[in-house]
């Protein structure tokens, strides 16, 4: 078994949040609109990456040796990283645009992910 499996599961959502939030979004023409897609799509990114982070950082790696301070360190980097983005996709990209809504959903999917793993975290042992 994969010693580091969530470790590396959580660096490659991290990859996968940033090229898909600074990417061009395809135009597609025939294409049924969901309302308010884009938010579902910022909430789960930031529910998986909560839980990802501490699969691997908590459970896995056990650099944390509290819960608290774990769930903390999720919270805070999960917010500075949707943040951090939603600035950058204002100031350097042409296609997209910084978005408060964006690090709202950002900031409520960590913070369901967090209520879901106080539950749930020994699911991912």
């Amino acid at each position: 078994m994969l010693k580091y499996k969530y470790t590396i599961l959580w660096a490659v959502w991290v990859i996968i949040i940033v090229t898909l939030c600074f990417i061009s979004p395809p135009q597609v023409p025939d294409a049924p609109r969901i309302p308010y897609l884009d938010k579902i799509a910022h909430f789960g990114f930031y529910f998986g990456y909560t839980c990802l982070f501490i699969a691997a950082f908590y459970n896995e790696t056990k650099r944390f040796h509290s819960t608290k301070k774990c769930f903390l360190w999720a919270f805070i980097t999960a917010v500075i990283l949707g943040g951090l983005i939603e600035l950058l996709q204002g100031s350097l990209t042409v296609n997209r645009s910084g978005d408060i809504m964006d690090v709202f959903f950002n900031t409520f999917g960590t913070i369901v992910a967090l209520c879901f793993m106080t539950r749930f975290r020994v699911l991912f042992r």
